[in-house]
């Protein structure tokens, strides 16, 4: 995790950063003694746990993790402060946790586990990778397709983002060398439905795909993706975007194309 401490006492923060150096899953980005500067940074670099005093110069803790929260709705936010009036404060803020000073090396051990247990129940299961190559993760391994044509299908309502699937329509985009969709190729259709659907049920992620009265969609709340990533502006997925997206597909370069320009767009801001 992304790490940032901010806190006007110097000497606070150290104690931080000589516990956090023996965890391997939490990034020390940088550490700031204003809420100004801490914001700054946080405005054009990723930051996914923040430890935040209440008092500082400038810009105070409450109103930095509302700032922050806005830029990253899943950012871990910890209080630390020596004051408990604040407590009503850090209730209404829905902060992760809450320390007062002084604390104690316990203290500090207690924050980095809590820390560690939210960051990976916010981590999805399932991760959809279509810069390059598609390929889709579930538990940080590959799903291995039953057939090529279902990991296309899939690939197709991915790039959908969230609209719903027909047959025919789908059929049309990834079988267009054959011709109207008739008996024969509807059951084309559904044999490769069939095979996608037990090639995510085999991977333990069969929900993964549901089935409208109009057609599929993707449960959408079950991944993380970094096409998904980059609609929503978020820096690490736009800077690794670098011109190629679901290279196996011919049909993903209207997508592709809108991509680009989005990109060149930001570049030129």
């Amino acid at each position: 995790m992304k790490t940032i401490l901010v806190d006007d006492e110097i000497w606070m923060m150290k104690q931080f950063e000589v516990e956090c150096a023996l965890i391997d899953e939490i990034e020390i980005v940088s550490t700031f003694t204003s809420g100004t500067a801490a914001l700054a940074y946080a405005r054009h670099n990723t930051v996914e746990f923040a430890l935040l005093d209440i008092e500082m110069p400038g810009i105070g803790g409450i109103e930095l993790a509302k700032e922050l929260k806005k830029l990253y709705p899943t950012i871990i936010i910890v209080f630390v402060t020596a004051h408990k009036r604040y407590l009503e404060e850090f209730i209404h803020m829905k902060a992760d946790y809450f320390v007062f000073k002084p604390y104690t090396k316990e203290d500090v051990e207690d924050i980095l586990n809590r820390a560690k247990l939210l960051s990976k129940r916010l981590k999805k299961r399932i991760y959809i990778r279509t810069f390059g190559n598609f390929e889709v993760f579930a538990d940080d391994r590959p799903v291995h397709f039953k057939s090529s044509k279902a990991k296309e299908l899939l690939a197709y309502m991915v790039d959908r983002r969230g609209g719903i699937l027909k047959s025919r329509e789908a059929f049309a985009v990834i079988w267009e060398d054959r011709g109207i969709y008739d008996k024969s190729n509807s059951a084309l259709f559904r044999k490769v439905l069939l095979r996608l659907r037990e090639s995510l049920e085999e991977a333990g992620i069969g929900e993964l795909l549901m089935t409208e009265s109009h057609g599929r969609v993707l449960n959408a709340d079950m991944f993380d993706c970094d096409l998904y990533d980059f609609y929503e502006g978020k820096e690490e997925s736009i800077k690794y975007f670098s011109g190629e997206y679901m290279n196996q597909y011919s049909w993903s370069e209207n997508t592709l194309s809108n991509l680009i320009e989005i990109k060149n767009k930001i570049h030129n801001l």
